[in-house]
């Protein structure tokens, strides 16, 4: 029962995590009751008329609508709720976790912010299907979810480590049931000899460690609940309770599956005591089973949880750079093909101005997966300049990058991009000729360099075997119509809205001056680090999840051996004892049944490493050697605790 209790305690966390997940995704603070996804790319709206719409929608059906967008102004990587009417929202609120403080914000905040993104819906939601059919009338795309702490559980067993936590609580709770059989074998057997019926011995044995797992799983929640209730509030108390349940139904029903299955497998009968033969004989099977299931679980978790360590460190280095583009916009074109084609000198002069300024940051990546080329040692190569490089290794090493003589590159350069950029010149120049007057770079061991995919709309791809082009000057490389084209995919972004709008002014492309020109259409200017700064806050949990999953696993393993090799020394116990008596040392008495194991579990890990990629070797390995560890120390106590109680007279 105690160990039950560690067990749920487990599961509790998972629990706590996955009520995080869902205060995360649905602030119960807020009352947030749906999110909705919202797609105006084809819609009939601008940037400026979707949040109008959205605003008069909202008011009419009082959903309470309020935008999901990072804190571009703090240094916390927190989340903030934009309302898009007044309402009576609490301006901050406390999350479930108790880290940081929410914070409901006034509608200016989306001044410059794309419409595309997720809503909350905090009023009533009695009429969000209306809202829905007529977004989708406008060419909206909308994605409905709807706050159920079943999906958030169900969301987050699909990802490794949580889904590595609940693994090891089954594995965990079938050593239980291994050792829990193993204690009642003898009373089995003597039930058996009295004339009780088999399935009522199998009834009581079941019932009784299903009503011990039972008290521990009732302790535990109560418990939990209690602890969740005075340090968070009641309010999650019943999301808490909900997700708690769930796991441990599951597992006691997999651990009374697997019981069934074991005593199946271990039938009680009176012919061990007839035979003398010890009564867990029957379990050896089972217990030699789930002991290689369990090194199978150690060894096979090993790897991703050092991956999901070395994951960590890169995700943290990665949301560092999304803050490095924290003030970086955007220029969206909201305006026909035509409309934008005569604009193109205008927005090229856009950029020079915007360059002189310090103010313009490029990148522009082919990989060679999707080029179809061939880049020798690289994967990718990027073209940028070095306001893009100063932002990237802000908090870089100084020697983050190393440079590539152009000689060593020259011909592969030209071959896949020669013609290209005779193509894109700006003063007629061939590409080759282009291509010689940039600098070029490498990242050095150990650093990812951020860099734009070619087209990706924002995207960042964080490389280490990338080959860096730095250009002396967009404009005068390359012409204004593939310049407008790199603006509309945000491979080229500007810093600060302030110094944008400035440049807007300055060149005849703000609204009014459009306007004035008889222009329909707009440029709007918008954040470019939104999206990737929330898609990276996700993956907070599951390195240390992955590692406490291997603690159970590891636990399991070295409770299946214990019983495995407990087993083993009570059916050795004759031959054991008077070669123990007679001077021999263990070494040599348990020799053979250790070398077994050992040999099975090298082919184990064999079979392991085979499916694993190189870098999974040296944590599995290190796996390995903790079972070449436990497997002859439980030998040596198993062995050691039978003769003493042969010795004694107790077996």
């Amino acid at each position: 029962m105690v160990v039950a209790a560690a067990l749920f305690s487990l599961l509790a966390l998972v629990a706590a995590i996955v009520t995080d997940l869902h205060d995360r995704d649905f602030p119960q603070a807020i009352g947030a009751q749906s999110r909705l996804g919202l797609d105006f790319r084809e819609s009939e709206f601008g940037d400026r008329e979707a949040f109008g719409a959205l605003a008069q929608m909202d008011a009419d059906l009082h959903l309470g609508l309020v935008r999901i967008a990072p804190d571009l102004a703090g240094d916390s990587d927190e989340r903030i709720f934009v309302a898009l009417n007044d309402g009576s929202l609490p301006a901050t609120f406390r999350w479930f976790s108790g880290d940081g403080t929410g914070r409901v914000v006034s509608r200016d905040r989306l001044a410059n912010s794309s419409p595309d993104g997720s809503y909350l819906v905090t009023g009533d939601s009695a009429r969000l299907g209306e809202l829905q059919s007529r977004l989708s009338s406008a060419g909206v795309r909308v994605t409905r979810t709807d706050a159920s702490p079943t999906n958030s559980l169900w969301f987050a067993m699909r990802e490794g480590g949580f889904a590595a936590a609940v693994l090891a609580a089954f594995a965990l709770i079938a050593a239980l049931a291994l050792f829990w059989l193993s204690m009642k074998a003898r009373s089995r057997a003597l039930r058996v000899l009295g004339g009780s019926p088999t399935l009522r011995i199998q009834a009581q044995d079941l019932g009784g460690f299903a009503g011990a797992l039972l008290i521990s799983a009732t302790a535990v929640t109560l418990t939990a609940a209690g602890y969740v209730s005075l340090s968070h509030g009641r309010l999650y108390v019943g999301i808490f309770v909900k997700a708690l349940a769930g796991l441990e139904v599951a597992v006691i029903a997999v651990s009374l599956v697997v019981a069934l299955a074991m005593s199946a497998s271990a039938w009680p009968s009176a012919t061990m005591l007839a035979t003398r033969q010890p009564a867990v004989r029957s379990l050896r099977s089972a217990a030699v089973v789930l002991q290689a299931l369990t090194f199978l679980l150690v060894v096979g978790a090993a790897g991703p949880a050092w991956s999901a360590y070395r994951s960590s460190s890169a995700t943290a280095a990665e949301m560092a750079q999304w803050k490095n583009l924290a003030d970086q916009v955007a220029i969206r074109f909201g305006m026909s093909d035509e409309e934008l084609t005569s604009l193109e000198p205008r927005i090229g002069n856009l950029l020079k101005d915007g360059e002189s300024a310090g103010a313009v940051a490029f990148s522009y990546t082919f990989s060679a997966e999707e080029w179809r080329g061939d880049f020798g040692d690289y994967s990718a190569v990027t073209f940028v300049n070095q306001r893009w490089l100063d932002l990237m290794t802000a908090s870089a090493p100084p020697d983050a990058l190393t440079p590539v003589a152009y000689e060593h590159v020259s011909g592969m350069l030209s071959r896949e991009f020669g013609e290209t950029f005779t193509l894109w010149s700006r003063s007629q120049r061939a590409g080759g000729e282009i291509l010689s007057g940039f600098g070029y770079l490498r990242p050095a061991d150990g650093f990812r360099l951020p860099v734009g995919r070619a087209g990706g709309g924002g995207t960042l791809q964080f490389l280490d075997d990338v080959l860096v082009a730095v250009m002396p000057s967009l404009h005068l490389t390359i012409d204004d119509r593939n310049l407008t084209s790199m603006v509309s995919t945000s491979n080229i972004v500007f810093t600060s809205v302030a110094t944008t709008q400035a440049l807007l002014e300055r060149n005849g492309l703000s609204a009014g001056a459009l306007g004035d020109q008889g222009i329909k259409g707009e440029l709007s200017v918008v954040y470019v680090a939104e999206e990737g700064i929330l898609r990276a806050q996700y993956m907070a949990y599951l390195v240390w999840l992955m590692n406490l999953a291997l603690a159970a696993l590891v636990v399991a393993f070295a409770v299946a051996t214990t019983i495995s090799a407990l087993i083993t020394a009570l059916l050795h116990a004759k031959r054991d004892f008077p070669l123990r008596l007679s001077g021999r040392s263990w070494a040599r008495i348990l020799q053979m049944r250790v070398a077994k194991e050992l040999l099975a579990g090298a082919a184990l890990v064999a079979l392991v490493a085979l499916s694993e990629r190189p870098e999974a070797i040296g944590p599995l390995l290190v796996a390995a050697l903790f079972g070449v560890f436990v497997v002859p120390l439980s030998h040596l106590c198993a062995a050691n605790w039978c003769f003493a109680g042969v010795s004694r007279r107790r077996i």
